[in-house]
């Protein structure tokens, strides 16, 4: 403010800034007469996504699984699906992310979808959605670990897919990203609970139908949605940048 004796004062510049910006800048640099005038203060709280959760924010944990050829039979030792549990890169991202997110699930219990894989008794077509645990209508398993007060985990539900689904393509994420949006959506519209969902997509590399997986992308935005990929092996990933 430039102050005239006369009262005719002047606004000589504008500044729209946090506090943080001013306590980082003490003391400030006034010279003789001058004056900072703050006519307006408008106070914005800021929440992390640990304060959503002390506060009742429930996670609600999916997770993808690709079966596509390009993973390599899970009986080569190069293979992503390898059997060997420590030599698998599938059951180390699952691991690596699940558990973390484990801790902020209420029920613990995740539904597990599989795609890119033949399934038993559909052995002619690719399936591009399907439960790992057999029931597309109910895909839930409870807990990332082993048995859970007996009953089957992720893990242990991922490794018995392996041995009776046989690995194809191609890559499309679209049908499992619409069949999970949907749960989403139907969900939101029955219950009445402060959850968000994440959905944890785990692939070896190209996605071949990029326009229709990004068409659904868009259409999650409208809800509570955030979409993980991961990406497993060594593959050029940069074309996943939607």
């Amino acid at each position: 403010m430039d102050r005239n004796y006369k009262g005719n004062h002047k606004s000589v510049a504008r500044k729209t800034f946090m506090i943080t910006e001013v306590l980082e800048r003490v003391p400030l640099n006034i010279g003789p007469g001058q004056i900072i005038e703050i006519p307006y203060c408008d106070k914005k709280d800021q929440y992390s996504f640990l304060s959503y959760i002390f506060n009742g924010l429930q996670i609600a944990l999916t997770v993808a699984v690709d079966f596509t050829l390009s993973n390599g039979e899970p009986s080569n030792p190069k293979s992503l699906h390898y059997y060997d549990p420590s030599k698998n890169q599938y059951i180390n991202a699952i691991t690596a992310v699940g558990k973390i997110l484990e801790n902020y699930d209420s029920d613990k219990m995740f539904p597990v979808v599989g795609f890119g894989g033949k399934v038993p008794m559909v052995l002619d077509k690719t399936s591009h959605c399907f439960a790992l645990n057999g029931n597309i209508f109910d895909p839930e398993v409870p807990g990332i670990d082993g048995v859970v007060e007996g009953n089957i985990g992720v893990k242990v539900v991922y490794k018995n897919a392996l041995k009776l689904v046989k690995l194809h393509g191609p890559t499309y994420f679209s049908r499992f990203l619409s069949y999970m949006i949907d749960m989403v959506e139907y969900e939101t519209i029955t219950c009445k609970m402060n959850k968000y969902y994440i959905f944890l997509v785990l692939t070896d590399g190209l996605i071949n139908d990029m326009e229709a997986t990004t068409d659904e992308i868009v259409r999650a935005t409208s809800l509570p949605i955030s979409i993980i990929i991961v990406g497993v092996g060594d593959e050029d990933f940069s074309s996943m940048n939607v």
